[in-house]
């Protein structure tokens, strides 16, 4: 346990495998599965960057994994500031920030996950409240090139500030005018108004094109993303035109990305009926909190 959460790693052996499949939850969620976490990073990771012009300066908000910020450092990126709340956990992940007293085997473990991102020299860590750290930010003058949101989902009404127009309103201000932002955003399968809500709430915070996007993601179920960008194109026509993906993954190519902009012929036709998240509403959370416990209710019964 750490001053914020409690973390549980398991893992179990598969025939013919060397390593053995990792899962981490955080306070009873599944965080991550090693077996397709990659996929999930990839997604969260490499449409921003395609659809930023740039990619000098990166902000990562959550991520305290390093996980991301592995897929992030594959590029020709100069710096990158990561921001994540609890320095535990950052710790147990290899960052330098406190003395956490996890099991050595699991800590190498899960530096042979992260690629010891974390240890990174182009890397700047805060281990802060987001919420505060952009407003800092913001009135150093700070831009960034690409911007990636990686928190848990809004399951607890602290985290509903982090998904609220405000919020991101001050994150887009901290956008350059040619990146890209993106944003892990629930299940649009299991949790449509929460997914739909976040999308709904990032356009009222005044960004120009925001688009949506799902995959599945064997260990979490369909998964969805929001990507939003300022002025010029939106983020899928911008990866519409690049021809190969400068940098190589093994999940992902450019047909592929771009599938997965494409949703049901119904799925927002009861945008008009979603609610905006406005800081202090609690909106997100409620959508949520419904969703998941319909979901656990269906499969109690």
């Amino acid at each position: 346990s750490t001053k914020y959460q409690h973390v549980v790693v398991t893992e179990r052996y598969l025939k013919n495998q060397a390593d053995p499949v990792t899962d981490l939850f955080i306070n009873g969620h599944l965080h991550f599965s090693s077996a397709d976490e990659q996929l999930y990073h990839d997604l969260l990771v490499y449409p921003a960057m395609l659809a930023s012009n740039r990619h000098d300066k990166i902000l990562i908000i959550g991520g305290g994994d390093g996980l991301a910020l592995r897929n992030v450092l594959r590029w020709p990126v100069e710096a990158v500031t990561l921001v994540d709340l609890d320095a535990e956990l950052l710790a147990l992940f290899g960052a330098n920030t406190v003395d956490y007293a996890a099991p050595e085997a699991i800590k190498k473990r899960m530096l042979k996950l992260n690629k010891r991102s974390l240890q990174d020299p182009r890397l700047t860590l805060y281990a802060t409240d987001a919420f505060l750290k952009v407003e800092a930010l913001l009135d150093k003058g700070a831009k960034f090139d690409t911007i990636i949101i990686d928190l848990p989902d809004p399951n607890h009404p602290d985290l509903n500030k982090l998904y609220s127009d405000y919020f991101y309103n001050q994150v887009r201000q901290l956008l350059a005018a040619d990146g890209a932002l993106a944003i892990q955003s629930t299940s649009p399968y299991h949790a449509q108004n929460a997914f739909l809500s976040i999308g709904k709430t990032v356009k009222e915070a005044g960004f120009l094109h925001v688009e949506q996007y799902q995959r599945n993601i064997p260990s979490f179920g369909q998964w969805g993303w929001t990507i939003a960008t300022t002025r010029g194109k939106s983020a899928s026509r911008r990866i519409k035109d690049v021809d190969t993906l400068p940098v190589p993954s093994n999940w992902l190519n450019k047909e592929f990305l771009l599938a997965s902009f494409v949703f049901p012929s119904n799925f927002y036709d009861k945008m008009d009926t979603i609610e905006i998240n406005r800081l202090g509403s609690g909106v997100l959370y409620d959508y949520n909190r419904e969703a998941w416990q319909t979901e656990s209710e269906l499969y109690k019964n």
